[in-house]
């Protein structure tokens, strides 16, 4: 029988990314009796305080990354000079929080800083090659300075059929043992859901300001749309729905209720972030993608399911006429594989 064990458990908070797809491994801790202490801050801290009511959550130092309407060098060494400032403060909080608690293990998802000589510590991250657009040779030296801090690294993918480049080859600067552990869902294992179907479900996610940007988008779209259609607009804190002819508004949901919208959505729209499209892959879902401006992974990972034939629009060139022949294209897609 297994040691119970005391465990730290950090997430980032990047959107719900992170927060969604660590869900299934601390559910797995909890299941298996041990004692989890989250850490985490914002709408990922909120996600998971309401996911995990009975759970302790301490609230560290937040990342604070941001993606304006234009992506550059200026905007991407303010955001390296942030995450810097925020690897310092979280693993100075972890230090003073570990001198007055005692733990077995420690979880970190893409927390530089959330790691200890005295604790054994793994990292969960698909972002072993960071795609930036340049600067590429420092920022994954810096990358892998950070993840050879921890004792594993742990990659949520098989084969990297996911994250393609982004983890394959090894790189060679890293020196800690790597390990992939498939794709993390909180809808795994899951019996899909019956009910009335929806013609599509968008879901928006992210860092501001783009988050707002594309709900904006998508509600115009859809509020003269034919199609029968749910959008979350990711805001964790409110528990809020509209109503708009054929459109339905929803800020957030808890898991039960999102699954039932997923597993009955004919299409899914939603951003190419990796924790989205591990979710899509489980449930094997039609979906198109709308990668964050300015992200070089998402529209890496983007590019990847283009040439797969999974349709792919950008936020800037959305039309009513665009979304709906990628509806279509969708549809097509999924009959055929």
């Amino acid at each position: 029988m297994e040691e119970k064990r005391k465990i730290l458990f950090g997430v980032l908070n990047w959107g719900l990314g992170h927060a969604t797809r660590s869900w299934e491994l601390i559910n797995k801790y909890v299941l298996a009796g041990h004692e989890v202490v989250l850490a985490s801050d914002g709408v990922a801290a909120e996600f998971l305080s309401a996911e995990f009511p009975l759970l302790k959550i301490i609230s560290i130092p937040g990342y604070n990354i941001k993606y304006g309407k234009g992506a550059g060098l200026v905007q991407m060494l303010f955001n390296a000079l942030r995450t810097n400032r925020a690897v310092i403060a979280e693993k100075k909080f972890l230090d003073d929080y570990l001198s007055k608690n005692e733990f077995d293990l420690i979880v970190s998802d893409n927390r530089y800083g959330l790691f200890s000589d005295s604790v054994k510590s793994i990292i969960i991250t698909h972002q072993l090659n960071i795609k930036v657009p340049f600067g590429s040779k420092a920022v994954n030296w810096q990358n892998h300075k950070w993840l050879n801090r921890f004792d594993e690294v742990w990659v949520p993918d098989k084969n990297a059929e996911l994250s393609g480049e982004l983890t394959h080859p090894i790189p060679h600067g890293i020196n800690k043992p790597v390990m992939e552990i498939g794709l993390l869902s909180r809808f795994k294992n899951l019996n899909q859901t019956k009910g009335q179907e929806i013609d599509v479900l968008a879901i928006v996610s992210g860092p501001e300001p783009q988050k707002t940007i594309l709900v904006k988008k998508l509600q115009q779209i859809f509020e003269e749309s034919r199609y029968k259609t749910v959008l979350y607009t990711g805001e964790v804190n409110l528990r809020k729905t509209i109503k708009k002819g054929n459109l339905t508004i929803k800020s957030h949901a808890e898991t039960n209720e999102f699954y039932k919208d997923l597993s009955t959505a004919k299409v899914v729209i939603g951003r190419s972030g990796y924790s989205s499209l591990m979710d899509y892959s489980v449930m094997k879902k039609s979906f198109i993608t709308i990668p964050t401006p300015g992200q070089d992974e998402q529209l890496y990972l983007a590019k990847m399911l283009s040439k797969k034939g999974i349709p792919v629009l950008l936020q800037s060139e959305l039309s009513k006429e665009k979304v709906e022949q990628a509806i279509q294209k969708a549809q097509l897609y999924n009959s055929t594989k």
